[in-house]
């Protein structure tokens, strides 16, 4: 076959051009039928079945689609123009544009003039981002189809995507009376132009106008015009009450879940997922987002997604069972099945050979298990069929293109209103990357600044909220609390901890002391802060008034070696035979006190850095963490409270701990790596191993933003980073400079520790003096502890001192109003007394209430809160 012209459209044998006039006209099962006979003749059967893939894929036949156009590996295998456009259009209509593309460029030699032949190769072009291409064949487009409504609004989105917005108005006005054209994708695209133009306030009009007389996809459009207005409050109300009137609207549903994940709503987004699929059970596309919100929805749920969407697309091929492997690919690898979830990922691109998400969760995986060759392969292939999600991987991964108007186009891009606001945030980030990749550090730090302007519009950190926490951890743990806590906890050295400011060289470190045949890096664990929010769970059960960290000096000795057998129980699973398990939290330096109060012999490794290399480091690294998260590295003031914060609690565990916690300097560390891991292994009392000096060969994954540091040699260019930034960095200095004083310690409590529990004991071992005299202490104490005063009227209702009983309990509920089984003792208390008023009051409020426990069942033990 040669490489030659495809031959003249007109040299189309009559019986094709009956399939192809049933294709124009949309009789496509009819299309099917005439083109499956024509592919027995052998002089037919290429163009016949290439016909026949279209027919199929326009009548949503997605199997019988694939099945034919796998018969076409190349555009080569075909030389019939039509032949060429129709399998071209049928990679499209399958959501394959990339695909497409070289059938529909081949299809185009000695065919420039052909209207469907420009107009589909721009379309494709257009969805595959490779903009600059699609423009003049779209603008080749309307002007051999003037009346399509269609090609007037995929140039109108060519417009937007180069930042001409005035042509995209013009564009939009010559497809507004036409038919042929996405409605909705209209009237998106029509607010897009107006906001573009600054005309907010006229763009809204339209849409309001448009939403209330029940234009198609108004609504839609209008919801993205305020949530690129930044006015997500009112687009969710707008929504809200659009899916009141339309309860049955799935498309309004799928976007209420879009809109709740941007304001970092997953619960709310999960929710919307699934009245969707209650609507359209069957729908593996359904189930496939709602899979992919992995974590943020819980593993369990997501699983279940997952493997739904995988049943409803078994023995399917094409892109929705790629899409549900992608899914089912992605919860695997949230929970380190990185195996699996490599397998499930090549599967999908085995169905969808340019499916993006598949191609980028399967480079993500390499990268982060140090297989950087293939991942950057990989971001090549996603380069092209989608250049700006495929540069975007490749910059992260410190590979910048040579031609600047690569970044042009991503900054038009990144400054595009969307749902998610007037930007994007995560592609400043990504420029501010490549630009100081250049060494162009003007530009660099003009993208840092506007996207991190960007990002904190969503979040709810709050610096003071911080230090005051700060203050009240050196506040509680003081040297003479933990001095009064000796015993506590248990003696293992299995749990070492690697803490410091994110961005310090924690990442390093654990990754060489996992190389050590002794030791295993578990990575970021949650498991100290799981911890405290048990305490705090604990606490707001008991109704005292107190959280973390002041309740601590209420944890008595044996409940402080129940809580360190089931953390170190948690650590053991991950490497059941290491003798030392790493958690590499950064933030765990806020819970030094805690760690060592339950694990004494703990190792802990301190990293040390530059401030303001820290600082820069954090500030340009996008950490998606609206709504929470990392809020701190958003505004180079509260970068530098952190950093303040940080240092003062360092300073304050050496003081309480001396000796105990080793610092290591990241500066000096990258400059003597040898010598440094000799310190660290010394400091683990282990033996050495050379292999500890080849920890970029660990074959384990890395999940954090260093991801891409750690799997190359030790650089030393990172330091004093800071200094191409310095004449910007008024604020932060200003910040480092002001050292608050440290807070006075807490005294020590007047109360033995456990002593609530203690209470207890002696009230379920029928020991109701001792139970009294235990109760009534704390109360003397902590007089608005609830528990406290309950279960003092419990040991005063099984002495029979009725009266006394039910004051202390009404005290309780007073300060613990909704708690069903305290409802139920107080209940027993007025039957004994015969106050026969009460007791239908407390009934009738009971019946109201859903039974959780049993009528006088104590509450579990504090670990089990």
């Amino acid at each position: 076959m040669t490489d030659s012209a495809p031959p003249p459209v007109s040299s189309l044998d009559p019986r094709l051009a009956q399939v192809l006039n049933l294709l124009q006209t949309g009789q496509t099962g009819e299309a099917m039928e005439q083109a499956d006979k024509l592919a027995v003749l052998i002089e037919l059967k290429r163009p016949a079945r290439a016909f026949y893939a279209l027919a199929a894929a326009m009548d949503n036949e997605q199997e019988k689609a694939m099945a034919a156009l796998a018969e076409f590996p190349t555009p080569s295998d075909l030389d019939n123009g039509e032949a060429l456009l129709s399998v071209g259009s049928a990679w499209f209509r399958l959501g394959e544009p990339g695909t497409a593309i070289p059938f529909l460029y081949r299809a185009r030699r000695g065919h420039e003039k052909h209207p469907m032949i420009a107009a589909r190769l721009g379309a494709c072009l257009l969805a595959a981002g490779r903009i600059p291409e699609a423009l003049p064949m779209l603008e080749q487009a309307v002007e051999l189809l003037p009346n399509s409504g269609g090609a007037w609004l995929n140039l109108a989105r060519v417009y937007l995507a180069v930042g001409e917005a005035a042509k995209a108005l013009g564009a939009l006005d010559m497809a507004a009376s036409l038919p042929d054209k996405d409605q909705r994708l209209y009237m998106m695209s029509h607010m897009e132009a107006l906001s573009s133009l600054e005309r907010h306030d006229e763009a809204e009009l339209l849409m309001r106008q448009a939403a209330e007389s029940g234009e198609q996809g108004a609504t839609a459009a209008l919801v993205h015009m305020l949530g690129a207005r930044g006015k997500h409050d009112e687009a969710w109300h707008l929504l809200k009450d659009s899916l009141e009137t339309k309860p049955d609207d799935t498309g309004l549903m799928e976007l209420a879940a879009e809109l709740a994940q941007v304001r970092g709503r997953f619960g709310e987004a999960a929710h919307w997922l699934k009245q969707a699929i209650e609507k359209q059970p069957d729908n593996s596309g359904l189930w496939s987002r709602l899979a992919m919100m992995g974590s943020r929805l819980g593993n369990k749920i997501a699983r279940e997604a997952a493997n739904r969407a995988l049943e409803l697309t078994g023995g399917k091929s094409g892109l929705s069972r790629a899409h549900a492997l992608t899914a089912h690919a992605h919860v695997l690898a949230e929970n380190d099945e990185l195996i699996l979830a490599e397998a499930g990922y090549r599967e999908a691109l085995a169905q969808a050979p340019q499916f993006a998400p598949a191609l980028v969760g399967l480079g993500q995986l390499l990268m982060q298990r140090g297989h950087v060759d293939q991942a950057m392969k990989l971001y090549e292939d996603l380069k092209k069929v989608a250049p700006l999600q495929g540069w975007s991987q490749l910059i992260q991964a410190r590979k910048v293109p040579d031609d600047s108007k690569v970044l042009e186009q991503m900054a038009l891009a990144a400054r595009r209103p969307s749902l998610e606001g007037p930007v994007q945030s995560h592609l400043l980030f990504t420029l501010a990357t490549a630009w100081e990749k250049k060494k162009e550090y003007d530009k660099a730090w003009q993208f840092a600044v506007d996207a991190n302007t960007a990002a904190k519009e969503h979040l709810l950190y709050r610096p003071e909220h911080h230090r005051a926490h700060v203050e009240r951890e050196m506040a509680r743990f003081s040297p003479e609390f933990m001095q009064s806590r000796a015993g506590y906890g248990i003696e293992s050295r299995v749990p070492t901890f690697v803490l410091g400011m994110p961005r310090s060289g924690t990442t390093l470190v654990e990754q060489i002391l996992g190389s050590h045949s002794r030791v295993y890096g578990a990575g970021e664990l949650s498991l100290v802060p799981e911890l405290i929010r048990k305490l705090n769970a604990w606490e707001i059960k008991l109704g005292t008034r107190r959280s973390y960290p002041e309740c601590i000096d209420d944890l008595g000795k044996d409940e402080s070696r129940r809580f360190a057998e089931r953390h170190l129980a948690e650590l053991q699973a991950y490497a059941p035979g290491a003798e030392r398990v790493v958690d590499k939290l950064p933030h765990n330096f806020e819970h030094v006190g805690l760690i060592k109060l339950l694990f004494p012999n703990a190792r802990i490794l301190h990293l040390k850095r530059e401030p303001r290399d820290v600082a820069m480091s954090n500030y340009f690294v996008d950490y998606a963490a609206k709504f929470g998260g990392m809020g701190f590295a958003y505004d180079l003031s509260w970068i530098g409270e952190q950093l303040v914060d940080h240092q003062r609690l360092m300073n304050h565990w050496h003081r309480v701990f001396p000796g105990q916690i080793l610092d290591v300097d990241y500066d000096a560390l990258v400059e003597d790596v040898e010598g440094w891991a000799h310190r660290i292994i010394d400091y683990l009392e282990l033996p050495w191993e050379e292999e500890v000096l080849a920890f970029q060969e660990l074959d384990r994954a890395v999940k954090t933003a260093s991801v891409w540091q750690v799997r190359q040699p030790v650089y030393t260019t990172s330091k004093a980073k800071w200094k191409r930034y310095a004449e910007h960095l008024e604020p932060l200095e200003n910040v480092l400079a002001d050292i608050p004083p440290m807070p006075e310690p807490l005294p020590l409590s007047r109360i033995p520790a456990g002593l609530f529990l203690d209470g207890m004991a002696h009230l379920q071992a029928g020991r109701t003096a001792e139970a009294e005299a235990a109760f009534r202490a704390l109360i003397l104490a902590r007089p608005a502890h609830a528990a406290a005063h309950h279960f003092l009227g419990a040991a005063l209702f099984q002495q029979q001192k009725l009266v006394e009983a039910r004051k202390e309990m009404r005290r309780s509920i007073e300060l613990l109003a909704d708690h069903q089984p305290w409802l139920e003792n107080l209940l027993a208390v007025e039957k004994a007394l015969g106050n026969a008023g009460e007791v239908e009051k407390l009934t009738g409020a009971i019946d109201n209430r859903t039974c959780r426990r049993g009528s006088g069942e104590t509450p579990p033990a504090i670990g089990d809160a």
